[in-house]
């Protein structure tokens, strides 16, 4: 059994541990003193404090690595962005202005439209002008002539096409009939006149019209009134086919005008919404919708300023 350990007499029991030793395997073991733990402790701690730094320190050099990197690359974009917003508000300005130049270019556009069709307008009225002497008669028969020179191999004479001539006699006849004058009466009232050219997309066989010029602008007048009355006398009579109608000629605007202004017409006589109707000069559709006696003509529509489209 080992001895007994024995307390010191110069230190107090509870001040120091207690040392322990083994007689038998000569081998001591001894505990740690307070002061030595403390160091152990402390030496331990400045270790850790120091490898702590260390790696904050090291941590910290690696931010601030990053930091800088990151600064450089956001002065970068920074200064790319504060291009990109100076290159912005100039092309506002420049968008700014651009529609300012659009905005006054459609209202000078809109301006030239206008003269343009003012234009357009004072043109085609001097034309009509021009034309008012001018007449077309539709539903004159063509005649052929015999060729007093020439015959045909059997003896029989060779039929020639109406000349200009045979073309203004045939004219003063239909006018001598319907205006009540002799044939030389109205053949004086013409200036010339001609057979309008033929129309290769024309597949009817309604004989070709007669362009007249008049020599009196109130002798054209007159003609159309004559006739436009002879046709409706004609119509009451149930000799409608006989007619023969007279047209003002007029200007490319006004008679595509007086071409709606004609159906418009037809389709109203058509419903019977009118009992009859014409077109005035130059495109002034006047209708009668009754059939008592010293019933009027009275305007339906004017359609002398109708807008005009030439590619329908």
């Amino acid at each position: 059994m080992p001895p007994k350990p024995t307390k010191s007499k110069n230190k107090p029991a509870d001040d120091s541990p207690e040392v322990l030793s083994d007689s038998n395997d000569n081998e001591s073991a001894s505990f740690v003193t307070i002061s030595h733990f403390e160091k152990l402790l402390n030496d331990q701690q400045k270790k850790t404090e120091a490898c702590i730094k260390k790696t904050i320190k090291s941590e910290l050099a690696s931010l601030t690595q990053e930091i800088v990197r990151l600064q450089s690359e956001l002065e970068v974009v920074s200064s790319v962005a504060n291009n990109a917003l100076k290159l912005s508000e100039s092309l506002k300005k420049d968008v700014t202005l651009l529609q300012e130049e659009n905005a006054n270019m459609r209202a000078k556009l809109q301006n030239v439209i206008k003269e343009q069709v003012d234009i357009q307008e004072v043109v085609e009225e001097n034309k009509n002008r021009q034309l008012r002497k001018t007449l077309i008669f539709k539903g004159i028969p063509e005649q052929k002539f015999p060729d007093q020179s020439n015959t045909n191999s059997n003896g029989s004479q060779r039929m020639n096409p109406e000349s200009w001539d045979d073309t203004a006699t045939i004219l003063a006849t239909v006018m001598s009939e319907t205006l009540d004058k002799t044939v030389e009466q109205a053949r004086a009232m013409v200036e010339r006149c001609h057979r309008g050219a033929p129309n290769p997309r024309y597949k009817g066989n309604a004989p070709r019209p007669i362009f007249a010029a008049f020599v009196d602008w109130r002798d054209s007048e007159l003609v159309k009134v004559a006739f436009r009355k002879h046709n409706l006398n004609a119509r009451n009579t149930a000799n409608e086919t006989a007619a023969v109608y007279v047209e003002q000629k007029v200007g490319p605007r006004t008679t595509i005008r007086r071409n709606i202004a004609m159906k418009e017409r037809k389709r109203l006589i058509a419903t019977e919404s009118i009992f009859n109707g014409y077109v005035s000069h130059p495109a002034r559709l006047m209708v009668k919708d009754s059939r008592a006696i010293g019933a009027k003509y009275k305007l339906y529509r004017d359609y002398s300023k109708e807008p005009v489209n030439f590619e329908r």
